[in-house]
């Protein structure tokens, strides 16, 4: 192999690492992960036939899911062979994107940017539909500016995603002009892109600048108790070791019971108790986390809850609400069941039986179970059933320092802004935080800290594009990544065929 052709799958594994690495960084570098990707292909598919370029393309596209999916869920607790399962399902998605890339840099010249972008966007969009698989928004790890992000309101995080391609591949050629393919390093190709960001940008900026104050607000508090894995191993079911777990989210109840004035919600992560079935006023009466403190009247009590009764064949997950009854003493109020949603792994799960919102002291909650959130649908049912604020009760702690923590984390805040819904997020082992509808931070726990986040969040609750359009995106996408294509295709054959006509 020369110099010449070893450059791009160089360039690949560069984008591979960056996107990875955006991960940990949250998306600070994921801006530049498109640019390398973009070049590899431009110097790989130059001069090639559709055919060849879609070939070379999905060997570059794949190299790159490879490497960084295996970084991103590097040393998690799942069995080695879901690894394997999941390393060759993001090859063969990024490998697949990648083809269909290749194609459009040789059929569509100036405008492969704009046609992948848009291309991706429809891929991220279509694996956020019922839970088929995780989908990784590149949009969605830019969560922290909330000036740009404020674009997923109405194209939603996987349009937000398309929109890094566009610019990233828009700016590829200027890199790629350095070996040699000064064609690419054009004004037009790159204007339009940085053009719609600039608007977008402004945009985002006049719309936080006149967001309302919001009339009312809730107290809200996320508890992270940031237990080790190994000895939640050891406190499954009954004996000491639980107790111990239990007396550590118990110390955590009582401060956040303690603020003035007290929550009107408090959140415990998903896994802090465990149940043989399902759980009841009694059980949880039995727990002195629950019951050696009085609960104040107004306050509702939310926790993830998991018991090992066999639903066909796995343990069940599930969201209980507690109340206080006269005395004071926790009552629950209803159980959730929500069974558990990893893909690849849990692949019996029906969207009827995840996506729903519960009644808590008035309040509609939208309730998600750790990686639920990964999922734009869970966000926008609540938000079209009325809920007036979103919750997510997670439990990272088992991913240990697994770079996918961080992406899962992050990308949480973006429901907020796609269903205009205020959100607070309770980490076992973190990150816990709360957003208000805009996604502007209220407070934040950092991973592996201990501690009761209470927040006052204010209750707007706003009306966005992407609550009333939704998937229904993935319309415009498919039709920017493939009209084009198409015609172009039909202009190339009419001409042979009147040709042999004549």
């Amino acid at each position: 192999m020369n110099e010449r052709s070893r450059v791009p799958l160089l360039l690949a594994l560069c984008s591979a690492f960056v996107q990875a690495h955006g991960a940990i960084t949250t998306g600070h570098l994921m801006w530049l992960a498109a640019v390398p990707w973009g070049a590899a292909l431009v110097l790989a598919c130059r001069d090639s036939s559709p055919a060849r370029a879609a070939r070379t393309a999905f060997g570059l596209g794949a190299w790159i899911g490879a490497v960084s999916s295996a970084h991103l869920w590097g040393i998690a607790y799942y069995h080695p062979a879901v690894y394997v399962l999941t390393i060759a399902y993001h090859a063969l998605v990024w490998g697949t994107f990648s083809a269909f890339a290749g194609v459009a840099l040789v059929r569509s010249g100036g405008t492969w940017a704009l046609r992948s972008g848009a291309a991706w966007a429809l891929i991220e969009g279509a694996r956020s539909i019922g839970g088929w698989s995780f989908p990784f928004y590149f949009g969605g790890t830019l969560a922290r500016e909330t000036v740009v992000v404020q674009l997923a309101s109405v194209i939603g995080t996987s349009g937000l995603s398309g929109l890094l391609f566009w610019v990233g591949f828009g700016a590829s050629g200027y890199l790629a002009a350095a070996w040699g393919e000064r064609r690419w390093a054009r004004p037009g190709l790159l204007l339009p892109p940085l053009a719609f960001v600039a608007l977008s940008t402004g945009w985002g900026a006049l719309r936080l600048h006149n967001a309302p104050r919001a009339r009312t607000s809730e107290r809200v508090a996320a508890l992270q108790g940031s237990i080790p894995p190994w000895f939640y191993t050891l406190a499954a079911g009954t004996g000491p070791y639980r107790r111990v777990v239990e007396e550590h989210y118990g110390f955590l109840y009582r401060k956040a019971l303690a603020s003035s004035p007290p929550p009107d919600f408090v959140l415990f992560p998903e896994t802090t108790f465990d149940w043989p079935t399902l759980p009841n006023t009694a059980a949880i009466r039995r727990l002195a986390t629950l019951s050696a403190t009085r609960i104040p009247p107004r306050t509702q009590i939310v926790f993830g809850v998991a018991f090992t009764e066999s639903y066909e064949g796995g343990s069940v997950n599930g969201v209980g609400i507690a109340s206080a009854d006269a005395a004071g003493l926790p009552r629950l109020d209803s159980v959730i069941t929500k069974h558990q949603l990893v893909p690849l792994i849990e692949m019996r799960d029906r969207p009827s039986d995840i996506w729903q919102v519960a009644d808590a002291g008035g309040k509609r909650l939208g309730v998600m179970i750790c990686y639920e959130s990964m999922y734009t649908e869970p966000a926008l049912f609540a938000s079209r059933r009325g809920a007036s604020l979103l919750t997510v009760l997670s439990d990272d702690g088992g991913m240990r320092h697994a770079p996918i923590a961080w992406t899962h984390a992050e990308q949480d805040r973006m429901r907020a802004i796609e269903a205009g819904i205020p959100l607070v997020r309770a980490g076992q082992a973190g990150v816990s935080y709360g957003v208000d509808a805009y996604g502007r931070l209220l407070g934040r726990l950092d991973s592996w800290k201990v501690g009761a986040l209470t927040v006052d969040v204010p209750m707007n609750r706003l009306e966005t594009v992407y609550t009333a359009v939704g998937r229904y995106w993935l319309v415009i996408w498919a039709a920017i990544a493939f009209t084009g294509l198409r015609l172009r295709r039909f202009r190339e054959i009419l001409p042979r065929e009147e040709a042999r006509g004549g």
